[in-house]
This record gives C-alpha cells, structure tokens and sequence, in this order.
C-alpha cells in the first residue's frame, strides 16, 4: 500500500517512515504542505496521513487545497495531539481521526480502515 506522510517534524516524520515499511507500506515522506499538491500530481496514495499542525499551512488548508486541485482527496487518518484535534478532523469529509500518541497497532488498523474507504470525493 502506498501511504503518504505529511507531518513537519523530521523525528515523527522518520519514526513513520520505518513503521510503514515495517508494515510492508510504501512511505512517501512530505515536511511541507505546499509539496504535497506537487506530489499529487505524479503520485496518489492508498492512503495520506496528515497532520493538522504543519509550519506555514495547516492540515485543515492542505485538505481543502487538494480538494480545490483534484476535486477529491485520497482517503485521510488526521494524527495531531493538538486540542480540539478530532473536532477540528470532523470537519474534514470523510477522514479519520488518531490521537497521538496512538500505538503501532491502532495506526496500522486505522490505516487499513481508510485504504477501504474511498476516501472525500
């Protein structure tokens, strides 16, 4: 499965890259949410995980900018310890919500339930 990391803290960014491939996922990692509709153009993943605060743009502006680009978005899991995360991801049609910190289990599982969803069209 191809999975797409958007996250802008290089240690959690690098953590997720080696569980994903521990799982046997295809990790694309993205520091940066302006790179992420660059990517997008080329490549679509299975499945995306976002955090909500990135330096420069939020998780919130990067949805809506894929939406506005591509008129959909690859089915999403929202992982933020920020307050108000899994309120602010309910505004996020069709994503799905962790909480850091989350176990490598509950990843792994919310990340199977998304790639079977379809994700916001």
């Amino acid at each position: 499965m191809r999975v797409l990391v958007v996250e802008d803290d290089p240690s959690i960014l690098e953590t997720l890259g080696m569980v994903l491939e521990a799982y046997n996922h295809e990790a694309f990692l993205i520091d940066d949410g302006e790179r992420v509709i660059e990517y997008l153009k080329d490549h679509w993943p299975d499945v995306m995980l976002l955090d909500l605060t990135l330096q420069g743009m939020s998780g919130e502006e990067v949805y809506a900018k894929i939406l506005h680009c591509f008129g959909r978005v690859p089915p999403t899991v929202v992982l933020s310890a920020a307050q108000q995360g899994e309120s602010r991801a309910k505004h996020l049609p069709g994503a799905w919500f962790l909480g850091k910190p989350y176990s490598l289990e509950e990843l792994a599982d919310i990340i199977e339930q998304a790639a079977s969803s379809k994700g916001a069209a």
